[in-house]
């Protein structure tokens, strides 16, 4: 989430053609590279995505933060949507693009502005697999210095279940799975980025155990933000409490980790309190996060000390600075952060499938976070009892609900 207040829409069902056929055990792994940090509150990583015939490479995020899947498009004038990635899908060079709906309209972006769109749909790789056709919006009109720190040219929403997934466009995770390319057994999607190396993988369908400590595990329930109308897209969960050094800024609000975000952010006044708390001259206090559970049922933490939210600007008008990474965003009640936090951990989204005659539908049911091997300890819990992911065979209708 940018900051962007989303396009009130009426959820549907998707429209995508179930395949029968089930990919068992399948994990579709993405990797993703890493653009420049910049000051924008936007994630500096993105996977190299293939758009039309013959593909057209995209810097493209994969974003748990939005609920639809969008391009910078040669809609633009030259002038406009000018972006530090560059990249712009050329519909007319792609013999298999088709327009869906020509009709303009609005995408409020917050504090960003706003962008306009059309819809279309395209042959879109996102790995070395077969292309799927997916319906998408193309840019034809966007402005302002956050776009124009922008590393990438689009993005494809990871949404918090097929209820809140943008209907005028394709929900993805669903899309895989109706091809039969991602395990509905194992509905899970997971990040891990080397800013280091500026490497990473988004992958649909699978944990990579080998690379965090199990011990580690922290379940985050999901639960929607309704402080806002149409924002339960957002993989949101319970935080208990929200404490700058030794000081308690704020109790039971909401947390939520979104991997098309860099900073923290979201609530006036807990992101203001915490500036001014980590610029009091000889402090730089840790953050700690109070929240979620272990596989033993205890209560977790995370504790993100200086060197982890004073980041080194790398591109912008702030390059070389080392800013602290707190950004209000009148989100009442939220504290939302990306790649700030997600570069030190492994993230997992999970949900619940439910198979229907259009396909299969999914909820949400949380997230996971661990510590990666090899990594910074932030999740200060552990637990004896070791995580171990467990498929959910997709439910019928008419079936009761599976318990965890």
């Amino acid at each position: 989430m940018r900051g962007r207040s989303p396009v009130s829409v009426a959820p549907t069902p998707s429209k995508r053609v179930h395949v029968a056929a089930r990919a068992a055990g399948a994990a579709l792994a993405v990797p993703l590279v890493s653009g420049p940090y910049q000051n924008n509150g936007a994630s500096q990583w993105y996977a190299n995505v293939g758009i039309g015939t013959p593909a057209q490479s995209l810097k493209i995020a994969i974003d748990s933060g939005a609920n639809f899947i969008w391009t910078t498009s040669t809609l633009c004038a030259p002038t406009s949507c000018l972006h530090y990635g560059g990249g712009r899908f050329d519909y007319q060079k792609s013999s298999t693009f088709e327009f869906v709906d020509t009709t303009p309209i609005t995408v409020d972006f917050g504090p960003w502005g706003s962008m306009t769109v059309e819809s279309g749909n395209d042959d879109v790789a996102a790995a070395p697999v077969p292309a799927l056709p997916l319906t998408f919006f193309l840019s034809s009109n966007y402005s302002g210095s956050q776009f124009e720190q922008l590393d990438w040219d689009g993005g494809i929403g990871i949404p918090s279940g097929s209820d809140y997934a943008d209907p005028r466009v394709t929900f993805f995770v669903a899309a895989l799975m109706n091809a039969g390319l991602m395990d509905p057994d194992m509905p899970y999607v997971s990040f891990i980025t080397d800013p280091g190396t500026g490497q990473g993988l988004a992958t649909f369908g699978g944990i990579d155990l080998d690379a965090v400590e199990l011990d580690s595990a922290v379940f985050l329930p999901w639960t929607p933000y309704t402080q806002f109308p149409n924002v339960q897209y957002v993989w949101s969960t319970p935080l208990s409490q929200y404490l700058v050094g030794g000081k308690l800024v704020a109790a039971n609000v909401q947390f939520a980790l979104d991997s098309g975000s860099s900073q923290f952010k979201g609530d006036d006044f807990i992101m203001d309190e915490t500036q001014r708390l980590v610029k009091t001259p000889g402090m730089q206090p840790n953050v700690t996060l109070v929240l979620g559970i272990t596989p033993d049922g205890n209560a977790a933490s995370i504790v993100v000390p200086p060197s982890v939210y004073m980041v080194e600007i790398e591109a912008g008008p702030q390059k070389g600075q080392v800013l602290a990474q707190f950004n209000p965003l009148g989100m009442t009640g939220l504290v939302l952060v990306g790649s700030v936090l997600m570069d030190q951990i492994y993230t997992t989204y999970e949900y619940s499938v439910t198979e229907t005659e259009h396909g299969y539908h999914l909820t949400p049911v949380g997230m996971w976070i661990f510590n990666k091997k090899g990594g910074p300890q932030l999740i200060q819990s552990t637990s004896a009892t070791s995580f171990a992911p467990r498929p959910r065979a997709p439910h019928k209708p008419g079936q009761k609900g599976q318990m965890r």
